[in-house]
């Protein structure tokens, strides 16, 4: 029986030094998208000592059962510039800690944290006014780049959830960006999504999650 079990612990053993050991000639790339993989397999498993972890429809069902939705305006701007033809492809990491690629089409958006995500112009044009341009280089550029400033339109709105409570550990949301790739935040985070009459009656187009800490920074709950 013992010499049985020697292969299997050694194979084990070489499958868990393959998940440390970061992907050759990709940098710290390849550990990024380890911990994405382990973040999004964790979506199915059970509860742990800090509480359940809720899945993305578990955490659209939670906001309804508990009337979560409130309404907030963001309050600060952004930076945006088309994603041009040698970043397709190219990977950003997000405030989120997970990995998203540049697509065609798209523009890069950063916020006043410096973090990165990817939305259509008719999007940005639609929350968003044209507020000048700004030569900019962010961590991910490598070279300054020209970046047009956007400003918060007075009138747009979105709904927004902070997620928390007993039992809750954290949970995932799916943007429509790369619904593959679910995103997680500890409780205390928000689900954002787009203004419409009625949250609770209204399926969401698209929901995106802001952690806490830049939440707080750049939105403002309206009483």
């Amino acid at each position: 029986m013992i010499e049985s079990r020697v292969p299997r612990t050694r194979w084990c053993l070489l499958v868990l030094l393959s998940l440390l050991v970061p992907v050759p000639g990709e940098g710290s790339g390849g550990q990024i998208r380890v911990f994405a993989a382990q973040e999004q397999a964790k979506e199915t498993k059970e509860p742990g000592p800090q509480g359940r972890k809720l899945s993305h429809a578990e955490t659209l069902r939670w906001i309804t059962e508990h009337k979560a939705w409130r309404r907030a305006r963001k309050t600060k701007p952004i930076w945006a510039r088309a994603v041009e033809a040698e970043e397709v492809g190219k990977e950003f990491q997000t405030a989120d800690h997970a990995v998203e690629k540049a697509r065609a089409g798209y523009w890069l958006c950063v916020g006043v944290a410096g973090e990165p995500w990817f939305q259509t112009l008719e999007k940005i044009e639609g929350k968003y006014d044209p507020a000048g341009e700004a030569v900019k280089t962010f961590e991910f550029d490598g070279k300054p780049r020209k970046y047009r400033t956007f400003k918060p339109k007075a009138t747009t709105r979105n709904w927004v959830a902070q997620v928390k409570g007993p039992g809750i550990a954290g949970f995932f949301i799916r943007p429509n960006y790369d619904p593959a790739h679910p995103l997680y935040s500890p409780a205390g985070g928000y689900v954002v999504r787009d203004d419409v009459k009625d949250p609770y009656q209204t399926k969401p187009d698209d929901v995106w999650l802001v952690q806490k800490g830049l939440f707080e920074s750049t939105y403002e709950v309206i009483p």
